[in-house]
């Protein structure tokens, strides 16, 4: 039984042991089964051994989803070592930024690397290249083969403890300058055996407990249901595994024994192809690549009754977005939340819930995590009402690396994480996300959450996203400030948005100014970056000087 006293190597080891012959991880042309997969990582463990990677060293990757990307993640957990995974599309002077930091070992890439123009660390001792080369550097392929010869003959063991870190992960920058998060080996089991229990409730193993749930579940997917109960699942994954996401998904799948079908890159029709083709029962994706799969004009070509559950996060998803994607995959949603400072997971919705609890909330807290919503002087406030969401659980950061006093500013010496995140829970212990604290707007004295106003103008057929963003104000102190992006084919003018907001918001949230932009600043993984947008208000305004 997978549990939070297992090392990932441990972890890793007895679920793939006991399923060898079992398909694991499709990506492109490679199929591979727990038992391949098992072998690779081994080998590919005894051949960084060999390198002189010791317990504690970094080794940064520049890697697409993939077997490559599977296989070094649990080599380095094997060894004792940690894991900085990092974006392959990454710029010279970010990723020169992140390396100087993280202080790597080993850089391991699938993509051509400018080493000129590249800052990089004095510990940097090799680069592995994931591809093949002219000969100026070694591959993972060569690491393998002689790891394999290695493990031949006796190799040393290194003692790893749950609580030793495992990996680096850097947020995405949503306010700026990325910070690396610290986890151990236990921090990121921690969530996917939360996830483990809430899927024995409708998946596996119905009691007297949970029989409830389980008969409404299957009042109303019926067959979906059914046909998947007490099998392993099928995971596909549109998102990079460098991020907290990606990351988090991986492990779901490879660490219950599940399939994982994993793209490189993301691409709306192949999606759709491969949820059709590989009969796809947990499809993944943040709300924005829903749009770009829902937008296809002959979405209905594709056969999609083998989903069960469709996953999203990483940014707010508008009801109307979690409603469409209900109706027209005909499955449950799952909004998860979290963020790269908690491994992941917050809450989440189950199968169980109705339908406009699926698309409004974000359901309830995984197991084992501890959940308050607080005022500004961190005292606990009452249902209904709107505050700081603080988490507490095993799955919490250690830290951040190299900077403490970021670190003791947002957990405190309870460890309660704050998240920065806006909140309330309902009488049924449901979580509602508001918004970001530094996103809120006081306008004359009123708060304005900007998530309320971009699911409502969201909501709009023309509209297609939107980002509300706070601006100075000489009157009221703040005023709100609405970027929209338009679907394909529609025209809208800015008296337009206004008179639409007027006919259902309060007078107080209706944007001062509306601009429309082709595309937001974004993070890596496609957050738009409303301190940029900030930016750009006080320089049309003449005030950022």
């Amino acid at each position: 039984m997978l549990n939070t006293h297992m090392t990932m190597a441990e972890a890793f080891q007895q679920v793939a042991g006991t399923r060898r012959n079992q398909l694991a991880l499709v990506c492109g042309e490679s199929r591979l089964t727990y038992g391949e997969l098992l072998d690779r990582v081994h080998d590919l463990a005894c051949g960084l051994q060999g390198l002189g990677i010791e317990k504690g060293d970094r080794v940064v990757t520049l890697l697409s989803p993939g077997p490559d990307f599977a296989s070094l993640f649990f080599a380095v957990a094997e060894l004792g070592a940690v894991i900085v995974p990092l974006n392959p599309q990454l710029r010279q002077r970010s990723l020169s930024q992140v390396l100087i930091d993280a202080n790597p070992l080993v850089l391991v890439t699938d993509v051509p690397l400018e080493t000129d123009s590249l800052e990089l660390p004095a510990s940097l001792r090799h680069i592995i290249l994931a591809v093949e080369n002219n000969g100026t550097h070694s591959t993972l392929e060569d690491l393998i083969i002689n790891g394999k010869l290695e493990s031949s003959s006796s190799t040393s063991t290194v003692e790893v403890l749950p609580e030793d870190l495992l990996a680096l992960l850097y947020t995405s920058g949503t306010t700026g300058q990325p910070k690396g998060t610290m986890h151990s080996h236990r921090g990121l089991i921690t969530p996917v055996v939360a996830s483990l229990k809430i899927r024995d409730l409708w998946l596996r193993r119905p009691n007297l407990k949970s029989i409830g749930q389980t008969a409404k579940a299957l009042a109303r997917y019926k067959i979906r249901l059914l046909r998947v109960a007490g099998r392993p699942q099928t995971f596909l994954s549109t998102v990079g595994w460098h991020s907290i996401t990606g990351i988090e998904l991986m492990m779901q799948a490879l660490l219950m024994g599940d399939v994982m079908v994993a793209m490189t890159h993301f691409h709306p029709r192949l999606a759709m192809e491969l949820v059709h083709r590989e009969k796809v029962t947990i499809l993944v994706a943040i709300p924005t690549m829903f749009q770009a799969i829902l937008s296809l004009e002959d979405f209905d070509k594709y056969d999609t009754s083998s989903l069960l559950v469709c996953g999203t996060g990483a940014m707010p998803c508008p009801p109307d977005l979690g409603r469409e994607i209900q109706e027209r995959f005909g499955c449950a949603l799952h909004i998860g939340f979290g963020s790269t400072e908690t491994a992941g997971g917050i809450a989440i919705p189950s199968i169980a819930d109705s339908s406009e609890l699926q698309a409004t909330t974000v359901g309830k807290p995984l197991p084992g995590m501890q959940i308050r919503i607080v005022d500004e002087a961190r005292l606990d406030l009452p249902v209904g009402q709107v505050g700081e969401l603080l988490c507490r659980g095993e799955s919490i950061m250690l830290g951040y690396y190299g900077r403490p006093e970021a670190t003791s500013d947002v957990i405190d010496k309870d460890g309660w994480y704050a998240t920065g995140d806006l909140a309330k829970l309902d009488a049924d212990g449901y979580l509602h996300i508001v918004g970001r604290k530094k996103d809120m707007i006081i306008r004359g004295g009123q708060n304005i959450y900007p998530v309320e106003i971009e699911a409502y103008l969201t909501s709009h057929p023309g509209i297609q996203e939107a980002a509300v963003v706070g601006a100075p104000s000489a009157v009221s102190g703040e005023e709100a400030w609405a970027f929209i992006i338009l679907k394909p084919g529609s025209m809208m003018s800015a008296q337009q948005v206004l008179d639409f907001c007027r006919a259902e918001l309060e007078p107080f949230k209706i944007p001062s100014q509306v601009r429309f932009v082709t595309d937001f600043p974004r993070t890596e993984i496609g957050k738009p970056q409303k301190y940029r947008l900030q930016s750009d208000i006080l320089k049309e305004l003449g005030k950022d000087k």
